[in-house]
């Protein structure tokens, strides 16, 4: 894509931007507020889960009030930029699903938690999204993905606490994996966790050397899974549109007819037939 190209994009979807910036300014207290939430409704204390931020006692920091509604509005703008028909409605929809997984990784990262409250809406938005025709399968496959990834890895996680006496993976991303099996199927799920293992282990390396983690501190697995789900579903966007490169240009392409050469010979022979028998 040419440099002018891309910027006729940016300059068409600005009010994405605009809006992607705003709900991101919003999804930092957000990840604050929800898991205090539920935590109260479930009688824990505040300082019970932490992750590796730190905790909800830990003051939120500055450039997460600056780098997240910089990645959300840049989301909502590509996204709106590879949307299908109806553009409008099929952007604001992905844009939501970014948005949602956004603000998971940054609960989990605090707190090591994954609500229900965001998690459970966001499968059923996925099963109502196969219902309306925005996913590439139907409510039924959809359906059908999410219980064959609750039970595909949940009883991988039974076998691992038989054998080690814990639990491999953790019950909300157990359901988030369920979840994102209803936008993107079994298939996708399987490399989301496949990118996400190997994100996951470099990740914690990197973290554990340049600034320490306790041994009291539970690694979280749902950013991992976020990063990764964010991957797929950008590449999913920029393989499944169709930009045309010449409309950018403000050209419009031909198709020309290919004829074999062969079927030139038999066209001119038969036009010869014709003039000697004078047809």
């Amino acid at each position: 894509m040419s440099l002018s190209c891309m910027f006729r994009l940016l300059w068409a979807h600005w009010l994405w931007w605009l809006a992607g910036a705003w709900v991101g300014l919003w999804l930092v207290p957000l990840a604050r507020i929800i898991p205090r939430k539920v935590l109260q409704c479930a009688n824990a204390p505040s300082d019970a889960w932490q992750g590796p931020g730190g905790g909800l006692e830990q003051p939120i920091p500055l450039a997460r009030r600056l780098w997240v509604p910089m990645v959300n509005a840049s989301l909502w703008a590509y996204l709106a930029s590879t949307a299908s028909h109806p553009v409008f409605w099929a952007a604001l929809l992905w844009a939501s699903l970014a948005s949602t997984l956004l603000l998971l990784a940054l609960i989990d990262w605090d707190t090591t938690l994954l609500p229900d409250w965001v998690v459970l809406p966001l499968g059923v938005a996925g099963l109502a999204s196969s219902y309306a025709g925005f996913t590439p399968h139907s409510l039924f496959v959809s359906a059908a993905s999410a219980i064959m990834v609750l039970g595909l890895f949940g009883g991988l996680a039974l076998v691992f606490k038989r054998i080690k006496g814990e639990s491999g993976i953790g019950g909300g991303d157990l359901k988030l994996l369920a979840a994102l099996a209803t936008w993107w199927g079994v298939i996708g799920v399987l490399y989301v966790v496949l990118c996400a293992s190997v994100v996951t282990v470099v990740w914690s390396l990197v973290w554990s050397r340049f600034r320490g983690l306790g041994r009291q501190v539970e690694w979280p697995f749902g950013p991992a899974i976020v990063v990764a789900a964010l991957a797929w579903g950008l590449l999913a966007a920029s393989s499944s549109s169709k930009l045309d490169a010449d409309a950018c240009r403000g050209r419009r392409s031909t198709v020309l007819p290919i004829v074999p050469e062969n079927m030139i010979y038999k066209l001119n022979d038969l036009k010869t037939l014709g003039n000697s028998l004078n047809i």
